[in-house]
């Protein structure tokens, strides 16, 4: 029982309209980094873009390095992939995914990012290393806009579920041993036994599956723990500046390349992955806050320092459908209808005058 390292999907047969623009809607995961736990969001996003009528949409999203299950045939599985290096690999993706698209249509797409929770700290990243193979005057392709779902861009160690991360990796060798521990305990289980076990608690077919082969594949744990211990220690204050943020430092930056009123942050009411107080202040000092969303109106009651800002700001949305931090597992169908709208609105502003 092994997984994908990537999913592809193509734009609905018959859309060969060489006038039609096309975008690529490149999807980064969180930690675990299996791509297929994201199979049905991606899928229904799919399902969702393809009614389009004006638009191509090639949608993708690959493992993160060194998660293939079958680490006998991965070359990416080689490694013990820390965040840095996950920022390389990713970006050398994208470029792969762009030229693919490129060669099968004969047009380079734009391209919107998504990232959930690493995921969207890498998204930033790629943002950043995009716009500075710009601004140095290197040809690139068109970056309009991303969507982060539940970021943990920032002291993800102040969290709930961090600080608990923190103290299980302050033990010497917390990866292998833990990894060596949870194949001690599941050898004897056949895969398929496991798989029935997760399902019996409720799990989708997707989830069971995915975590089945996960757990089943050698140094999966150690993988997931290696990558986590970077987390920790990397993600800590706002890093970015102009190149990223742009419009939330200085009013009228935007250009139609990375607008920056074109990043997405959806954010968990109640993440615990990502400390109240820190979501808190990272929307006050960067985000757009809208008084007559239903979703803030809580949050701008409860916080002084947070007011109705300017909408040239990246969007700020906190959750109120109580969706958790693992959203993949089980409301997949609910985030891909939000994000539909989201790169809806991405390209309306992309081509508004």
């Amino acid at each position: 029982m092994e997984t994908r390292e990537k999913l592809y999907f193509a734009p609905s047969a018959g859309r060969n309209n060489e006038k039609e623009q096309d975008y690529l809607i490149f999807h980064i995961p969180g930690n675990p980094g299996l791509i297929d736990y994201y199979h049905p969001f991606l899928s229904t996003l799919h399902s969702l873009l393809s009614s389009s009528s004006h638009a191509s949409f090639h949608i993708a999203g690959h493992s993160l390095a060194g998660f293939a299950t079958d680490e006998r045939t991965s070359l990416s599985s080689r490694e013990l992939a820390g965040l840095p290096r996950q920022i390389e690999y990713v970006d050398e993706l994208l470029y792969d995914q762009v030229d693919e698209v490129r060669d099968a249509t004969g047009k380079t797409p734009k391209v919107i990012l998504m990232g959930h929770s690493v995921g969207a700290y890498i998204l930033l990243e790629i943002i950043r290393r995009h716009r500075t193979r710009i601004e140095s005057g290197k040809q690139d392709f068109d970056l309009i806009g991303g969507i982060l779902l539940f970021p943990t861009i920032t002291h993800i160690a102040r969290s709930p579920s961090g600080i608990a991360a923190s103290a299980l990796l302050r033990i010497p060798h917390a990866p292998g041993i833990a990894n060596a521990f949870v194949k001690f305990f599941t050898y004897l289980i056949p895969p398929s036994a496991l798989y029935h076990l997760i399902r019996a608690l409720s799990f989708p077919e997707h989830v069971a599956r995915t975590t089945t082969a996960f757990i089943k594949s050698p140094s999966g744990l150690k993988r997931v723990l290696y990558l986590a211990k970077d987390e920790l220690d990397m993600i800590t204050d706002d890093k970015w500046g102009k190149e990223v943020w742009g419009a939330a430092t200085e009013a009228g930056t935007n250009s139609k390349d990375t607008i920056n009123s074109n990043l997405v942050f959806f954010w968990g009411q109640h993440d615990g992955w990502v400390a109240r107080k820190t979501r808190n202040e990272l929307i006050a000092a960067r985000g757009y806050v809208d008084a007559k969303a239903k979703s803030t109106c809580s949050l701008l009651s409860t916080t002084p320092s947070l007011a109705p800002s300017d909408p040239w700001k990246p969007n700020m949305v906190i959750d109120d459908q109580k969706i958790p931090h693992a959203f993949c597992l089980k409301h997949s169908e609910t985030v891909a209808e939000k994000v539909h709208l989201w790169i809806e609105d991405i390209i309306t502003k992309h081509h508004a005058p």
